[in-house]
């Protein structure tokens, strides 16, 4: 008896583990906080492990450090320069340091940026995030350094026999570069249709009618996308926007309530919310209740840092 009741614990234990979502898939979903919760453990287990060196550049860049990921991306490098998404982090870190750089500075580190993109697509042709960052490298890059929208076509068109939605997707970033509006959501329609639905095509989607004033249509493609994955947030904060607008208060608690059980870790769509309330100068109160919502916990990664929400809270209050 006593055997048979270890057998079966050791089947749970074992189905639980195989059923823990990886670093990857948690930072694929937006829950940088659970993954770096698990990134930190392995590197306290094996701090010499290349991947976990990897995800820790991928997540403290997630968290607003702009230093230290580029020294962990090539230190990730350094430990296995065989995979191809070590390089890619390392090239997208150099792209970020870029971002607050002199000229000078600039132009080093975008040399950088190419040759590591160009390792990491020479290692993986099928890495489709390296060969979105090669479209964007051309369409910001000064010419010096190699920027050409014509070669940010042919990047995008290359795209197309290996993933239909990242290539449309491309397409679309380029339409939206040239200003081209109409092509832009034609591009973003077929991201949207390709199968399997990616959420974050519906994302895409949703921001671009947000940006062009069709919340209505917003709206739907928000739902869509709540549809595929209701353990993101992203499209709870679209929602939230869109609700608030309309001073909609019924629809937004609920949204609020839903968002907060399904996504605990991340309460953007609380942000979301007091950010259209502040600007249409709507119901300050609300919004003041929302920011301290907002701050009650830690930011999730790639969201509105604590002292931003502060400011927004300051403003609120001094309506």
């Amino acid at each position: 008896m006593v055997r048979t009741i270890s057998v079966w614990l050791l089947a749970v234990c074992l189905r639980a583990s195989a059923q823990e979502p990886t670093p990857e898939a948690l930072i694929e979903a937006g829950h940088w906080k659970r993954a770096r919760d698990l990134v930190e453990r392995r590197l306290r287990e094996a701090p010499d492990d290349p991947n976990a060196v990897f995800l820790s550049s991928q997540v403290r860049n997630a968290f607003g450090d702009h230093n230290s990921p580029f020294g962990l991306a090539e230190r990730a490098v350094r430990l296995d320069g065989s995979v191809a998404r070590y390089h890619r982090q390392l090239a997208e870190a150099a792209g970020v340091m870029a971002q607050h750089a002199n000229p000078f500075q600039q132009l080093i580190l975008a040399h950088r940026f190419r040759k590591e993109i160009d390792v990491a697509i020479m290692l993986d042709p099928g890495d489709t995030q390296a060969r979105r960052d090669l479209v964007e490298y051309y369409l910001l890059a000064p010419g010096i350094a190699g920027g050409d929208v014509k070669k940010a076509e042919l990047a995008a068109r290359q795209l197309e026999a290996i993933d239909e939605c990242a290539a449309a997707l491309a397409k679309a970033r380029i339409a939206e570069f040239r200003k081209d509006p109409a092509q832009q959501e034609a591009f973003l329609k077929s991201a949207a249709a390709a199968r399997p639905p990616r959420y974050k095509a519906f994302m895409a989607l949703a921001e671009f009618y947000m940006t062009r004033g069709g919340q209505s249509a917003a709206e739907t493609v928000a739902q869509n996308a709540l549809a595929i994955d209701p353990t993101r947030v992203g499209a709870y904060c679209v929602l939230a926007v869109i609700y608030a607008g309309r001073a909609d208060w019924a629809a937004l608690d609920e949204l609020l309530s839903k968002a907060e059980q399904s996504v605990p870790d991340d309460l953007a769509p609380y942000y979301s919310a007091g950010e259209r309330l502040l600007a249409d100068g709507r119901d300050p109160a609300r919004a003041v209740r929302y920011f301290r919502m907002y701050l009650s916990r830690e930011p999730e990664g790639n969201q509105p840092s604590l002292d931003t929400a502060r400011s927004k809270l300051a403003l609120a209050r001094g309506r």
